[in-house]
């Protein structure tokens, strides 16, 4: 039975059998035995305990609900700069073709015409902004398309609530703080968004994620055992 090739070679207490029933049940037995294999695939020894399992899963969740809070505030921060500047000069040549059609649809009230462009064409938007506009929203001047190519595929991961510690769709982008500049993996994607926030909102990003590596409300729960090969720190 797989339930078997789940507990096999690993460390799990009796307390924690009874949180691993609960959790295969509620969150699927397969996602857990693909976290296993993920952490086995790290280690010469071929075992683990349940600990680290159950707090992978946690941790991936506490991750994609700060990536959720700061897309979302960086979607807002966009369209609220274009409010701004055009609100009263919606006739533009910069506009792209999916908002000069909301435009119409929405009898040229831009901000009805911003609220349901979606995040892909706002980011195309942003592109097509005269440059003193996009210098106060944008701050990366290199490998931009490349690096907004990721912002929307890890957008797209979060909001449809991929497990991203094994997501394999993210896209390469360009960043320092990784082994290569250019890199697909999770933490050089966490990196990106971080580098197209804007001042304040960057420097508390970095605090709430460096915050999901720490214990806490962890009453009624699995002790947490974080895996370090997943731990994302940001300098």
């Amino acid at each position: 039975m797989r339930i078997n090739d789940f507990f096999n070679d690993m460390e799990i207490s009796e307390n924690d059998k009874i949180y691993a029933q609960k959790a295969i049940a509620a969150k699927g037995l397969e996602k857990h035995i693909s976290i296993k294999e993920y952490l086995l695939s790290w280690r010469e020894k071929g075992y683990c305990r349940y600990s680290e399992v159950a707090t992978t899963y946690r941790y991936d969740k506490r991750i994609r609900n700060v990536l959720y809070k700061y897309i979302s505030y960086l979607e807002e921060f966009f369209r609220a700069n274009i409010q701004d500047n055009y609100y009263n000069k919606v006739e533009q040549e910069f506009w792209i073709s999916q908002l000069k059609e909301l435009l119409i649809k929405y009898n040229q009230n831009l901000n009805d015409a911003l609220e349901n462009l979606s995040f892909s064409h706002l980011l195309k938007q942003m592109e097509k902004l005269p440059q003193e506009i996009k210098d106060v929203c944008i701050s990366i001047k290199s490998y931009v398309n490349q690096n907004i190519k990721a912002l929307i595929e890890l957008r797209n991961a979060v909001m449809h609530n991929k497990f991203l510690v094994l997501y394999k769709g993210l896209k390469f982008c360009y960043v320092n703080g990784v082994d290569s500049e250019k890199n697909n993996g999770l933490k050089a994607n966490i990196i990106n968004l971080a580098n197209f926030l804007p001042t304040g909102a960057k420097e508390q990003y970095v605090l709430d994620i460096n915050d999901c590596r720490k214990q806490k409300n962890n009453k009624g729960k699995t002790r947490w055992d974080l895996p370090t090969q997943i731990t994302v720190m940001l300098p």
